[in-house]
C-alpha cells in the first residue's frame, strides 16, 4: 500500500517544527546557565578594596555527605587549595567589574534565633587572589594566610543582613557534624547583604 504524498508532507513538517522546538528549548535552557538555588549581593566595608559590590550565585545547598568531603580535604591538607579546586563546584563569588569568579565548593544554612538565617560558604581560592593589591583587613584575626576564604553571612526573614570572612575571623572545623563556622564577634567586612531570590 503506497503512503499518501501529502500526508507523508505535512508529518515531515510537524516532525521538522518540533525538533526545531526541542532544539530551541535546549538552547534557551543553556544560555541560561545552570538554575541557582539563591543569590545574594553584598558590598565590601572595614577592609581593603571597600565599596566593592559582590554577587553570589548559590547553584545547590549541600547535603551533610557533600560538607563532609570539603571539611576532609580541608582537615587533611594545609595547602588546600588543589584538592578544593577538584571538588564539584556548588556556587559562584563575582567581585564587580572583574573578568574572572571564585568557585564556591562549600554551601550551608541554618536557621538563626532571630527567624533568618546563617549562610557559610568556602571558595577554592583566597578572596583577592586574581588582584594586583591582595585583600586585607586592618587587624586579621586568622592565626595563617589561608589558600581559600570563608563567607559567612548573616540574613534576616526578608533576606537582608551583613556578613563577614576568614579575612577578619577565625575558621572554626566541626568534622563531627561536616560543618565549618567562622568565630563569633568578628568584625562585619560585609554590608549591605541582600538576597535576591531563587532564579526562575
Amino acid at each position: 500500500m503506497s503512503n499518501n504524498p501529502d500526508r507523508v508532507f505535512w508529518s515531515l513538517m510537524a516532525a521538522g517544527a518540533m525538533a526545531a522546538a526541542a532544539l530551541t528549548l535546549a538552547w534557551d535552557a543553556f544560555a541560561a546557565g545552570p538554575r541557582l538555588a539563591d543569590t545574594f549581593t553584598a558590598t565590601t566595608a572595614n577592609m581593603t578594596p571597600a565599596g566593592l559590590d559582590l554577587r553570589i550565585q548559590i547553584i545547590e545547598w549541600q547535603e551533610a555527605a557533600a560538607r563532609e568531603e570539603v571539611i576532609a580535604t580541608i582537615s587533611a591538607d594545609s595547602d588546600a587549595v588543589s584538592p578544593l579546586a577538584k571538588l564539584p563546584t556548588v556556587g559562584y563569588v563575582w567581585p564587580k567589574g572583574s573578568p574572572v569568579g571564585y568557585s564556591l565548593k562549600y554551601a550551608h544554612r541554618t536557621p538563626a534565633p532571630n527567624g533568618g538565617e546563617r549562610i557559610t560558604l568556602v571558595t577554592d581560592r583566597r578572596l583577592g587572589q586574581y588582584d594586583f593589591k591582595g585583600w586585607s583587613v586592618p587587624s586579621p584575626a586568622a592565626t595563617k594566610d589561608l589558600p581559600y576564604s570563608v563567607i559567612e553571612l548573616y540574613v534576616d526573614s526578608s533576606g537582608a543582613g551583613k556578613g563577614t570572612t576568614s579575612l577578619a575571623a577565625e575558621v572554626q572545623l566541626d568534622e563531627q557534624s561536616s560543618t565549618l563556622s567562622l568565630a563569633t564577634g568578628s568584625t562585619n567586612v560585609l554590608t549591605n547583604v541582600s538576597r535576591e531570590g531563587a532564579k526562575p
